[in-house]
């Protein structure tokens, strides 16, 4: 019986209405799993860093006593083994994907298991560090912009945190489409990676410490119209002091309120939320309402928790690898590390705001 080594996130307190979870992030060894007739075990090269919400964790894997979960979904490797049924993959094809959130194991180790249908083949001149850098970011801002939003050339998208890994590949993709984009940044640091990446990429944002120029700055641009889309980063909730020191309200960047998000919104506008606990008040709902608004929640882990729609999702892994193969979508890793230091990476996630963090196991 094999065993390997991975880093799971370990929940060592509950949470209460003034305190969050306290997560640690450790090795544990686990057993290497024999895949059943369905599934491919694949050995990992590299794996992109990202933190799940435990919330939405608990909700998928169960929360009832649980304090170990894994961590890690971005995975590019090579096929060790392969079940009967198996048809589409074999030994030692290189290939890429999105570990599903009700996996066991994590992504951040030697060994993960995937169903052959949530894979597919990374080209040969792209880098496993690229591949798993940019897979999970993609398929997000793929599934805002086109299952979701639904956006058309010419419409005008506002894009959030334009420098963090999500915003790069969502800007990327948007321009790809004929798209107009707003961005925003929180410093002129952000502004000019962003202008180095991905050059005359739209109307930029500088938030710096106060969100209060958004709104202006949306309708100054877009003539008093409004913005086709609107997809943020999280957003705040609340106005008054006693709720805006709830966990949930605490930010360590410049984060928009809720009702800016949708004064931005033209009419018929759509509003993709990545804010899982979104609560809308009765002013709120009118101010849709009121425009012939629409919104979405963005979570990109239902295509893998349901297959009803596993062709719409293949095309999306197809699509998004050839654009990071064509390089038509760049992946800004700002560095790569090693298995052994992935828990004090991961301690300090929260604080990165441009790019992605790669685990890559020698070749």
């Amino acid at each position: 019986m094999r065993t390997m080594k991975c880093v799971q996130q370990d929940i060592v307190r509950e949470v209460t209405k003034t305190t969050t979870p306290k997560i640690n992030f450790s090795f544990h060894e686990v057993e290497v799993p024999e895949p059943d007739s369905s599934q491919v075990l694949v050995k990992i090269r590299a794996c992109g860093l990202s933190l799940i919400k435990q919330k939405v964790l608990g909700e998928v894997l169960g929360a009832d006593g649980r304090v170990t979960y894994p961590c890690g979904q971005d995975i590019s490797g090579v096929v060790e083994q392969v079940g009967a049924g198996v048809t589409h993959v074999n030994i030692g094809d290189e290939v890429v994907g999105v570990l599903p959130l009700d996996s066991s194991l994590s992504g951040l180790g030697e060994f993960c298991v995937f169903n052959e249908y949530d894979l597919v083949s990374k080209p040969r001149m792209l880098s496993h560090v690229d591949a798993a850098g940019g897979i999970g970011d993609c398929v997000r801002a793929y599934s805002a912009l086109h299952y979701q939003a639904r956006i058309c050339a010419g419409d005008t998208v506002l894009i959030l945190d334009g420098a963090s890994s999500f915003g790069l590949c969502a800007i990327q993709i948007t321009r790809l489409w004929g798209a107009k984009v707003i961005t925003t940044v929180n410093s002129t640091a952000e502004k000019s990676l962003l202008d180095s990446l991905v050059p005359n990429c739209g109307h930029i944002i500088e938030v710096g410490q106060s969100s209060n120029i958004l709104v202006s700055s949306v309708m100054e641009e877009t003539g008093g119209i409004g913005v086709d889309v609107a997809i943020d980063n999280g957003v705040r909730m609340y106005n008054n002091e006693e709720d805006c020191n709830l966990p949930s309200e605490r930010r360590r960047f410049t984060t928009p309120h809720k009702h800016d998000l949708i004064s931005c919104l033209g009419v018929n506008g759509k509003w993709v939320t990545q804010q899982s606990d979104l609560q809308l008040d009765p002013p709120d709902s009118q101010a849709l309402y009121m425009r012939g608004a629409s919104l979405n929640f963005l979570f990109d882990g239902a295509w893998t928790l349901s297959y009803a729609q596993q062709g719409r999702y293949q095309h999306i892994l197809h699509d998004v690898v050839d654009k990071l193969d064509r390089g038509q979508i760049k992946v800004k890793v700002v560095k790569t590390v090693s298995l052994q230091d992935v828990p004090e990476e991961l301690a300090n996630l929260d604080s990165l705001r441009t790019g992605k963090i790669v685990m890559a196991h020698p070749s």
